[in-house]
């Protein structure tokens, strides 16, 4: 079933003369130094700088930290919900750019209905979320090592916007893909794709999916998403059972965070 929880409380530059020493872990096919232990400061003389061809052993001893390869996850889960909340409130705000700007507008669609529909988008204020929730479950974990089972996941999960969206016509579906914002940053406490929800006192609220990819970083992806229904508790629940229904699965998790 649906569970709907309660609210919680919401170098400098590394020389590029590790290139030259630590290149998958060898110099000269030796092993590099702590490349099996961690971090290790190597010091080089102004005089090895030259005759080993340093960057940066010009003026003085470099320090060069060469790393396992291993990356530091976010500190906790607090600390996660919050970059994510934040992530998704600047892609807003880009959207709600873009649906006042005439500019964009006139090169994006040429369509009548479908600015009117951006014009209602652009009358609403985002600045400031009624409410966000975290659409998450169990079912939105890879399961299996099948790509085609888990790509066909991910992308229901990430297409719920456009599912909703097409069920209030074309021009919503159209405007709102019109609007659409993403971006990548580093957050390296995501193991798996989730949905935030920013309602709205308006007819528009927000859905903002998060995917994480290689090297800690995560793939962002905003949508205006018209409801047919008005009040917080039921646009979430609203998302949740449409990610429900694509998944064929009633095993998730709507919870509300603090709002900072």
């Amino acid at each position: 079933m649906i569970k709907f929880l309660p609210a919680l409380p919401h170098a400098a530059t590394i020389p590029l003369a590790i290139l030259l020493l630590a290149a998958c872990g060898h110099k000269n096919g030796n092993q590099a130094i702590g490349s099996a232990d961690g971090p290790t400061e190597i010091f080089v003389t102004d005089g090895g700088a030259v005759s080993e061809g340093i960057i940066g052993g010009a003026d003085g001893p470099t320090a060069i930290h060469v790393s396992d390869g291993a990356i530091a996850p976010d500190k906790d889960s607090a600390n996660t919900e919050g970059k994510l909340a934040a992530k998704g409130l600047e892609l807003i705000s880009r959207m709600s750019r873009l649906a006042s700007s005439r500019q964009y507008l006139s090169l994006a669609t040429s369509s009548q209905p479908i600015l009117d529909e951006a014009a209602v988008i652009a009358a609403a204020d985002y600045t400031s979320p009624k409410e966000i929730f975290v659409i998450d479950g169990a079912s939105f974990k890879p399961d299996t090592a099948d790509f085609i089972a888990c790509h066909m996941k991910d992308r229901a999960i990430r297409s719920t916007a456009a599912m909703i969206n097409g069920l209030n016509g074309p021009q919503t579906l159209s405007a709102a893909a019109m609007l659409q914002a993403d971006d990548a940053f580093v957050c390296r406490g995501l193991d798996h794709t989730v949905i935030y929800l920013y309602a709205y006192d308006a007819v528009y609220s927000a859905v903002v999916s998060y995917k994480p990819c290689a090297d800690g970083t995560v793939l962002a992806t905003a949508s205006f998403v018209k409801f047919p229904s008005s009040g917080s508790a039921a646009v979430s629940r609203h998302v949740a059972e449409t990610i429900g229904s694509a998944l064929g699965t009633t095993d998730i998790t709507v919870r509300s965070i603090g709002i900072k």
